[in-house]
């Protein structure tokens, strides 16, 4: 696919969608690289307005000229949607498929010959630079084109390359660990509040312990478990209050429900 600028279009800009739009243009993509559709024709004005990038609400027309053609539709209308542009897609096009569930070989029986598939799981995290996305490519997907849609991703955030049969085991902490993450925020918020903290200053305490954490959890490499007993002396009140948490089963909690089947 050699160094030409390449054009990319997201058919379906819904949440998900416009969060990898956000993030893209934010890493330096050019918005006249950029092609988004929605099925009505404000939605479309709105991204075109808020991003400079082409719109459309005719999916084909969108898809006819990208080299990468990210699907940011759910499960149940992607088939439709390959039928409609299957004829106009160019040969050496990468199909990305973010729906889960919807299968490599599904994607393959329903591309036209010269169209490689991959499957794509990012998170909402992307808007702000900080994505992760979990990418498998296709077989049908040559290195060049493995890597063109890995630099796509790249620009909004980091990439992981996992086996296909790892994207049930792994979303829940990656697309959706941000949920979690919120959860446990917004109750430490409300526990300044009860104490008398305003909201909005415990937001901002908050939000840098996490910014900080995360940063000595990526700097670090001893167990999760070491670097909390850093923080917690020994009979001191952070150990007392874990052990409060551990009374309420918190862990366990969140182990069940990130074990949960879907």
């Amino acid at each position: 696919m050699g160094t030409a600028r390449r054009t990319v279009a997201f058919l379906g800009t819904g949440t998900m969608g416009e969060a990898l739009l956000t993030g893209a243009l934010a890493g330096g993509l050019d918005p006249s690289d950029m092609w988004v559709t929605a099925r009505s024709q404000d939605h479309v004005d709105a991204l075109t307005s808020s991003y400079a990038v082409h719109g459309t609400t005719d999916n084909a027309t969108a898809a006819a000229n990208a080299q990468v053609v990210v699907l940011a539709v759910p499960p149940a209308g992607l088939t439709d949607i390959l039928a409609e542009i299957a004829g106009r897609l160019e040969e050496g096009a990468v199909v990305v498929s973010l729906a889960d569930g919807i299968t490599l070989a599904d994607l393959e029986d329903l591309l036209p010959d010269g169209v490689a598939a991959a499957r794509a799981m990012p998170s909402l995290t992307a808007s702000v630079g900080h994505g992760l996305t979990l990418l498998t490519p296709g077989a049908s997907c040559s290195t060049a084109q493995a890597e063109t849609v890995t630099r796509f991703f790249e620009r909004s955030g980091k990439v992981l390359r996992i086996a296909e049969d790892q994207h049930a085991v792994l979303s829940p902490l990656s697309s959706g660990g941000p949920a979690y993450v919120f959860y446990l925020a917004d109750a430490m918020i409300e526990a300044g509040a009860v104490r008398g903290v305003p909201r909005d200053l415990a937001r901002e305490l908050i939000t840098q312990v996490l910014t900080g954490s995360a940063a000595w959890l990526r700097a670090d490499s001893a167990e999760v478990a070491t670097l909390r007993e850093k923080v917690c002396a020994p009979g001191g009140t952070g150990i007392r209050r874990i052990a409060a948490l551990d009374r309420h089963a918190v862990r366990a909690a969140v182990v069940s429900a990130l074990t949960q089947e879907p």
